[in-house]
Formats: C-alpha cells, sequence, structure tokens
C-alpha cells in the first residue's frame, strides 16, 4: 500500500471514530436513566438527587429514576455504584462520607473512589445545624458543654452510624471538650430526626432546613451551624461553631459519579447539564436554598482534586477521634 493510501486508511478510520463518538453523544441516552443513591428515601441526600434528576431529565430527553441504596454510612450505595455496568445508564448520587470518611472508619470497603468511580461533579455543601430538644437546658454549645460535663453520659447524642459525619462532630466535640456523650446510631435521616424531636436523643445534628419548622414550633433548639464562615440564611440569629470558639469546618456534600471506565463523553454530557442546573437561580430557590444546601458544579478535575483534600481532613478527624475500625 503506497504511503498516500495509507493515510487515506488512517483518516477514514479517524474519521469513522470521531462520527461514532459525536453521533453517540447525540443519541445518549436512549432509554431510561437509573440513578443510585447511597442514602435511603427522605433526607438531603435523597432529596438533592430527587432535584437533579427532575430536572436534568427534560434536558437528557429521557427518565432518570431514582434506586435507593441506603446504609452502612453510604457504603452500600457506593459499593452498587461501582458494580454497575459502566454503559453510562447507572449514574450515582452519593455523600461525602461514603467517599472521604469510610475509607479511614472501616476495616474493609466494598469498593475503591479511586480505582472503580470516575467523579463527574460536585453539587453541593450541606450547611448541618447541631440541635438539641426543646427540653434541653442549654442555649449556647458553652451551655451544652457545660451541662455535659457536670452529667457525663446523660445526654445521648443521635447520629446516622458509627463514622458519620453526625458521629465525628460528636467525638470531635468530645475530644475538644473533655466530655463525655451517650451515643445512639440510626439507619436513617427520617428515624434519627423522629428521635431528635421526640426527645428520644437529646443532641443531634440535621440541615438548617429540616430543623427550622420544628424549631419555629417550638420542638427543638439549634445551638450552632456548621457552615464555611457565614451563618445559615434559614438561621441567621443561630451563630456558627466558629463563632462560639469551636473551629470545626467539615461539613458533608453530595456528588455525582459514573463507573471508572464508563464514556468521557457521557461523564462530560453530565457535568454539562448539571452545571446548566447549578447556575439556574430559580432551580437553585426552588430545591436547594430550602435545605441550606450550598451548590458547587466545577469541572470532573476540579472535583477529584476536592476529594483528595476533603480525605485528608476525614483522616485527621478520624485519627482525632481515636476510633476502632468498623468491621463489616
Amino acid at each position: 500500500m503506497t504511503p498516500v493510501r495509507i493515510l487515506q486508511a488512517l483518516s477514514i478510520g479517524i474519521f469513522g471514530f470521531t462520527v461514532g463518538h459525536s453521533v453517540f453523544a447525540q443519541t445518549y441516552p436512549v432509554k431510561p436513566v437509573r440513578m443510585i443513591v447511597s442514602s435511603p428515601p427522605g433526607g438531603v441526600t435523597d432529596s438533592t438527587a430527587r432535584a437533579v434528576a427532575n430536572e436534568i431529565a427534560p434536558l437528557l430527553g429521557q427518565p432518570v429514576v431514582i434506586d435507593n441504596r441506603g446504609g452502612a454510612n453510604g457504603n452500600i450505595g457506593g459499593e452498587a455504584c461501582a458494580k454497575a455496568a459502566p454503559d453510562g445508564y447507572s449514574v450515582c448520587l452519593l455523600n461525602g462520607v461514603a467517599v472521604t470518611f469510610n475509607p479511614f472508619a472501616y476495616a474493609k470497603m466494598p469498593f475503591d473512589v479511586d480505582r472503580e468511580l470516575a467523579p463527574v461533579i460536585h453539587v453541593g455543601f450541606l450547611d448541618i445545624a447541631i440541635g438539641v430538644h426543646a427540653g434541653v437546658p442549654a442555649n449556647s454549645m458553652k451551655e451544652l458543654v457545660e451541662l455535659a460535663r457536670a452529667k457525663p453520659g446523660s445526654l445521648n447524642w443521635g447520629s446516622l452510624g458509627i463514622g458519620s459525619n453526625s458521629h465525628m462532630y460528636m467525638v470531635w466535640l468530645e475530644q475538644k471538650a473533655g466530655i463525655k456523650f451517650t451515643h445512639i446510631p440510626y439507619k436513617g435521616a427520617p428515624a434519627l430526626f423522629l428521635a431528635a424531636t421526640s426527645g428520644e436523643v437529646q443532641v443531634s445534628t440535621n440541615t438548617p432546613g429540616t430543623v427550622l419548622p420544628h424549631v419555629k414550633a417550638g420542638k427543638m433548639k439549634v445551638l450552632a451551624v456548621v457552615s464555611s464562615k457565614a451563618r445559615s440564611p434559614l438561621l441567621p440569629n443561630v451563630p456558627t461553631l466558629e463563632e462560639q470558639g469551636f473551629e470545626l469546618d467539615s461539613r458533608n456534600w453530595n456528588g455525582i459519579f459514573f463507573q471508572k471506565t464508563v464514556s468521557a463523553d457521557i461523564v462530560r454530557r453530565w457535568n454539562t447539564e448539571v452545571n446548566k442546573l447549578l447556575a439556574d437561580a430559580k432551580i437553585v430557590d426552588r430545591y436547594f436554598a430550602p435545605m441550606a444546601v450550598t451548590v458547587s458544579g466545577g469541572t470532573p478535575e476540579w472535583f477529584a482534586g476536592f476529594i483528595k483534600s476533603d480525605r485528608a481532613t476525614a483522616g485527621e478527624l478520624v485519627k482525632l477521634a481515636n476510633m476502632k475500625l468498623i468491621e463489616n
């Protein structure tokens, strides 16, 4: 074959490859997409997933069906994501605990974030309200610490399980202030919230939007908000942890992932479409602002870098907590 013929053959091959990818990008998806969510129904992670699914479906031209895989601090959902077929029809919305905390908290992980998952986009940060039942005689973090110090173990602290953010806040405060709570883990946000409003647990963490109606009803009090720096717009009269002398900026977050080997075209398509949603003020005001979710967005590369940074912070918190590794 002459050099000209060789070049022609290569050109045809490259052209065919490019057209194939272009056509694929234009036609995907040709059927409904499943969104694996690493939490049970209810709660901010689930609500975030449903918001994204509702708004992105018209942009994709196909329904996005929620598949809740809650449990084990998000490990069940993370494993389901990693093991799904990498064909673009099993997208995943995972919380930050499963991605950054769990590798330090569990003796053995059922999936490997770096080897098996492809970061698509960071959806948003969750501000966290540290709340107490209305009957607890404390109106600030200082008063809560003094109460816990006077009666070690008398206050129940509800969490979403060992190694969860809510549990980490508890052990961090115990180490910081030299106090002791009684830890009571729950399987999901709805169960934890029921315990918090009924007084089954005296202290718990949740999102400002979730606790606000119960604060107004006089059933709960919020002592502090864990946020970046500013107060929550939903609870403007509640000081941040930092304002009260407790410096901790470790918030949970939600992000979208695919399997590691999924097509780069699909990753880019989802990144582009979700960025559009997060930049739409009407969508933010409708879904995310009421949940006190600070939307993020950005590139897959930025998200991957953020995960590395957040993982370092998580490792320090787990080390500080001197927590025994969780056996699967």
